[in-house]
């Protein structure tokens, strides 16, 4: 009778402790590749934030001063700028990047003009919010002022209310000569949009004591009144740091100062005001942006990838360092998220304007004015 034989102990032991290594490895290696995929994916993410925070940016920034004199382009508000002034916690990581616009799908006419309402001669096509810049100007541009809204205006208003008058900008609120000899001309009635960026930390999970998650936001200048703006909205999600850079015509950096005399559209080229440090002489803005991954790095710890880079410089020329700590919220920055550093110069061609442009509108049709389609003699629908 033939003897039957099967495995010892010791092969399988043997084989069991291969088979464990064996899944062991694959395991690893499974979860490796699915770590590296989602870290991945979080940096591909923040790719995909710093170029649409740099597309929308620039987009709009290229319209700075448009239809403006060239010194209201741009604000300077308290505290827009990110520089060391007396310690770290003091410093703000994100510039405040404010400019203005004439919105060029928005006019209107004006029958009647006074510091205090105006009358237009036909209804509102579309509502206007408390806080709006309104440029009411004559025909030719031979007399123009600026007010501000005083209250919301429904479609279909044709009195806006306005904020007192303060004698400065925006409230100005000057009745012009022209404004009661325009006769059949009119008065042009336009908006001023302005663009206010800067970062905000958002308490997405509810615990204060973790970082909040980074977002560009963009206020509008309306409603100005409320304690907070119902208005600002989120434009993009894990933007950490933004730097302003300003350029003169001749290639220098400059930190601007309203307070100097600013250049009119008579001011000579090689006048000594075209090239102080007025708004009116930026002629290109260079941005900054540090983006991070939308996903943090769960191999990482806490003294790593715990940093916001610097941009290289302070305006002044002197070294910058690297954030460890917000100064948000005095918390050590939030670690484990990779980052991107990125700079783009755009040119402000509008505040190089050497007079006050005036477009042309097509007179409007009651029954097909601002349809949709393209006036027969090409010039801008009134009317938006």
């Amino acid at each position: 009778m033939r003897r039957q034989r099967g495995f010892t102990l010791i092969e399988l032991m043997v084989s069991s402790a291969v088979t464990f290594i064996t899944v062991l490895a694959v395991s690893a290696a499974f979860l490796g590749y699915t770590q590296s995929f989602y870290t991945q994916a979080g940096v591909r993410g923040g790719q995909a934030s710093l170029r649409q925070t740099h597309l929308m940016v620039v987009r709009n920034l290229r319209m700075a001063g448009y239809g403006m004199e060239p010194h209201l382009a741009f604000d300077f508000p308290a505290g827009w700028s990110r520089e060391v002034t007396t310690s770290p916690s003091s410093v703000n990581r994100s510039d405040r990047l404010v400019f203005r616009m004439r919105n060029p799908a928005f006019s209107t006419m004006a029958a009647e003009v006074s510091e205090t309402e105006i009358k237009l001669l036909t209804p509102l096509s579309a509502p206007l919010r408390r806080g709006q810049i309104l440029q009411v100007m004559c025909p030719g541009a031979i007399g123009w002022t600026y007010a501000r809204l005083g209250a919301n205006a429904a479609k279909g208003d044709a009195k806006l209310p306005l904020e007192p008058k303060t004698g400065t900008f925006p409230n100005l609120n000057e009745v012009q000569s022209c404004f009661s000899t325009a006769g059949t001309l009119g008065i042009y009635v336009f908006k001023i949009d302005v663009y206010d960026y800067s970062i905000r930390l958002i308490d997405e999970d509810g615990n204060p004591a973790t970082p909040g998650r980074p977002y560009l936001f963009r206020r509008h200048g309306l409603e100005e009144g409320d304690p907070a703006d119902s208005y600002g909205e989120p434009v993009a999600e894990d933007i950490e740091a933004m730097r302003m850079s300003f350029v003169r015509g001749d290639g220098t950096l400059f930190t601007p100062d309203p307070a100097d005399p600013a250049p009119t559209y008579t001011t000579d080229l090689d006048d000594a005001l075209r090239k102080n440090n007025n708004p009116a002489n930026i002629r290109a803005v260079v941005v900054g942006l540090v983006a991070r991954s939308t996903t943090r790095d769960t191999g990482a710890g806490p003294e790593q990838m715990n940093q916001i880079p610097s941009f290289g410089r302070k305006a002044d020329g002197t070294s910058e360092n690297p954030l460890l700590v917000d100064p948000f919220t005095n918390k050590p920055v939030a670690y484990g998220f990779r980052r991107i550093v990125s700079e783009m110069s755009i040119q402000v061609r509008n505040l190089r304007s050497a007079e006050m442009p005036v477009p042309i509108y097509h007179e409007p049709d009651a029954t097909t004015a601002c349809s949709g389609a393209l006036p027969g003699d090409e010039f801008n629908c009134a009317g938006g």
